[in-house]
């Protein structure tokens, strides 16, 4: 999916796990979930690069590809993570 003007990959394990999304961002890859700037509860976490061998399995889900589909603090996240890259 495009956000704002940038090709993301995000994948849902439909919440098997608190790293609910897997958000694959210029190779990087994050792992967050529906609340990922909570203090307390949020998840945000970067887990690897693609170009290192960290790729797609079956554990991340089914790939979302409508943005609306995403809570809004997740898409909130995947954004501050193209202004602190």
């Amino acid at each position: 999916m495009i956000i704002q003007g940038r090709d993301v990959k995000v994948y849902d394990n439909g919440g098997e796990t608190n790293d609910r999304y897997t958000a694959v961002i210029d190779g990087s890859v994050y792992s967050m979930n529906k609340i990922p700037n909570h203090p307390g509860y949020g998840f945000d976490q970067y887990s690897g690069e693609v170009s290192e061998g960290f790729e797609y399995n079956e554990s991340w889900g089914v790939e979302v590809h409508d943005i609306n589909a995403l809570p809004e603090e997740t898409v909130k996240a995947i954004i501050q993570r193209f202004e602190n890259k």
